[in-house]
């Protein structure tokens, strides 16, 4: 009977799967300890700062939240430079594209994105009655723009681009970005879904605060689930000019962003030591890793985020079970289609260490699952 009153869309979606939880894994196979290198989490935890503001705010926790999250828009707009009210706070930075496709996507819209990519795009193109237009990114797994912009047509609506991508870690060249934006029309909005922007590793490299200061047709979506270790407390913001902000302030929910990790948030920004420490340990440790699993005969995707995606060469499921029996979980590609590639988390020394030391015994036939 439910088939019947759900809407026909509904039959066409595929629910976004996380990675499996530590609490999951602990329980159906028995272990003690779990290390979670699947959800690209800041394996450092919060700032301090931000767990104190946290604590502080739970005091408060029967008041609902200032609704539009001033102090932290305050705080952002100072950062970037632009106004306050070009910010929208949302409960992540997925729900922050929902409400983006709400305000946007109308029935017969045409929204374009490159696959492999965040599955969410196309999720609320098919909730908004839209149609999805899928681009194989380019060889080496970065977006293609050019391809993009001869698939625009009078009834494109959107354009999303991951940058750096999910779950490849690639960037776009910054001169071919910046030339992309400007053929595109002006009856398409471009989204910049820049959840790992705080990593890449490129000194002066443009992204969209300064396209939105530029004046592009641009809405840019960031998070403080990454770097800022705030995953669990669900905090993410677009932000773009006034006039392509307000139809997203018109569909957010009047609640959107909590109390506890609107404190935190803040707090994370003020907290400067913390977030080089993040980029510094991330650094040290994709420059092991990535010369470990070139050692195994994997082939490793340059990488802009806090993970990297790897071609173990092998089929994946296998690798991925073997090592969840080890109290280690990876993020297999499969639902991206992809059969021996893996998305794997930079850790903590310590975390990585037990990473290669694993794949290590299942390279050497030492762990059969």
């Amino acid at each position: 009977m439910s088939h019947e009153l759900q809407r026909t869309i509904i039959a066409q979606l595929k629910p976004y799967i996380p990675g499996k939880a530590i609490e999951e894994v602990k329980q159906e196979l028995g272990l003690k300890e779990i290390i979670r290198l699947a959800s690209n989490e800041n394996p450092l935890g919060p700032s301090p700062k931000a767990v104190q503001a946290m604590q502080k705010a739970l005091l408060e926790s029967q008041l609902y939240p200032e609704a539009t999250c001033r102090e932290l828009r305050e705080k952002l707009g100072g950062m970037y430079g632009i106004a306050p009210d070009q910010i929208m706070m949302g409960n992540g930075a997925d729900n922050v594209i929902t409400l983006i496709g709400t305000a946007y996507i109308n029935p017969g819209d045409e929204v374009i994105y490159c696959i492999p990519t965040f599955p969410a795009y196309r999720t609320i193109t098919l909730l908004m009655g839209g149609n999805p237009v899928e681009i194989p990114t380019a060889r080496n797994y970065t977006y293609d723009l050019d391809t993009i912009l001869a698939a625009i047509t009078d009834k494109t609506k959107l354009i999303f681009i991951c940058n750096p991508n999910n779950p490849t870690g690639t960037i776009v060249e910054e001169a071919q970005l910046k030339a992309f934006l400007r053929q595109v029309p002006p009856h398409v909005v471009v989204v910049l879904d820049e959840a790992y922007a705080e990593f890449i590793n490129r000194e002066g490299y443009r992204t969209g605060p300064d396209f939105v200061k530029a004046g592009y047709q641009v809405i840019f979506v960031r998070t403080f689930s990454k770097l800022y270790g705030l995953a669990g407390t669900r905090i993410g913001y677009a932000a773009a000019s006034k006039e392509l902000i307000a139809p997203v302030q018109a569909v957010r929910e009047p609640f959107a962003a909590n109390r506890i990790g609107h404190a935190g948030a803040v707090a994370s920004l003020d907290d400067e030591e913390y977030r080089s420490k993040s980029l510094r340990t991330n650094k040290q440790e994709m420059k092991k890793l990535i010369n470990e699993f070139q050692s195994f005969g994997y082939h490793v995707t340059p990488s802009h985020a806090n993970f990297l995606f790897v071609d173990m060469k092998k089929d994946i499921i296998h690798i991925t079970q073997a090592l969840m029996k080890q109290g280690i979980l990876i993020r297999p590609c499969t639902a991206w289609g992809l059969q021996t590639h893996a998305r794997i988390t930079v850790g903590t020394p310590e975390q990585n260490e037990r990473l290669i030391h694993a794949l290590q015994k299942i390279n050497a036939g030492l762990f059969i699952t």
